[in-house]
């Protein structure tokens, strides 16, 4: 970026609950006032969101999310906006950015902490693509096991594939680390980073319903490029409300899962999304319909 990152301008926290579902109130770093002024309420669950490249707050995966959380029930939703920080087409500039980004969120959940607002080990972290890696470096500013939860939803893989796991999202960045792949090896990291790995239909492009034929037949076709990626984010939204919508099975390849050939000690599915059980690890597979309701539930071992 050509210009110093302004405090809360490049970098904004909007709250939405269920007494503010479309209008965000922005709470402020350092300013317990703007928290205690807002719709923050310490007893419910906090959730973060941190959007991909070219987003913002209320772009389509943030909004699908938030409402999400919103319909289940009383929860803090906060989306992280860095949009001017990850504009198009300023992909390598956006990468560079997810540490600053990472480490400004991290600061931000220490005056929460510091400030008796709420505990950090209360905080689940979701972000999705470039977001998912800004959720990494936050878990890694704030020490290891520090955050309960971190969900990656298809997390960034152009520019992060040799960076190790210093330099991209990981299982050392939160107690449970979970990560959904839909479009690995293009957008997505295909590698196994989290405790546990989700591969809804192999965790790889084309995802069912993303043929260019499908979207162009519901009036869609520009969403052919990054439609598998964006899988991972629906499947997740889908997941809130339907708990139970993606079941898993851990198995040695998603060609063995199709052919129901596990051998796995547990033949006990492992819930994608909401759900996800941080006792279960490694690889897990599953299949998923081509268009809403994405879950399929009718798998037997």
């Amino acid at each position: 970026m050509c210009c110093p990152i302004q405090k809360d301008l490049d970098i904004t926290f909007n709250l939405f609950t269920t007494k503010n579902p479309t209008l965000p109130q922005q709470l402020v770093m350092d300013d317990v006032w703007s928290i205690r002024n807002s719709h923050f309420d310490p007893s419910k669950p906090t959730v973060f969101y941190i959007h991909g490249f070219t987003e913002r707050a209320m772009g389509l995966s943030a909004r699908t999310v938030k409402n999400a959380y919103l319909e289940k029930g009383n929860v803090n939703m906060i989306i992280v906006d860095w949009g001017s920080l990850c504009s198009f087409p300023y992909y390598a500039a956006a990468v560079k950015n997810t540490r600053v980004v990472g480490k400004y969120l991290a600061r931000f959940l220490t005056f929460l902490h510091n400030s008796q607002i709420i505990p950090i080990s209360t905080v689940h972290v979701i972000g999705f693509s470039l977001g998912a890696e800004v959720a990494g470096f936050t878990g890694k500013a704030l020490g290891k096991n520090v955050l309960p939860r971190i969900t990656g939803l298809d997390p960034a893989f152009p520019l992060y594939i040799f960076q190790g796991d210093v330099g991209h999202l990981a299982k050392s960045d939160a107690k449970f680390v979970d990560v959904i792949h839909t479009d690995g090896g293009v957008f997505g990291f295909p590698n196994p980073i989290g405790h546990v790995d989700f591969y809804p239909n192999g965790g790889i492009a084309l995802q069912p319903g993303c043929r260019l034929s499908q979207l162009t037949k519901r009036g869609h076709p520009e969403e052919v490029v990054a439609c598998s990626h964006n899988r991972a984010w629906a499947y997740y939204a889908e997941s809130v409300n339907n708990e139970f919508a993606f079941p898993a099975y851990s198995c040695g390849s998603y060609d063995n899962f199709m052919k129901r050939e596990c051998n796995e000690t547990t033949l006990e599915p492992a819930y994608m999304g909401y759900l996800a059980d941080a006792s279960r690890h490694g690889k897990h597979y599953l299949e998923t319909n081509d268009r809403p309701p994405f879950g399929v539930s009718y798998l037997n071992h």
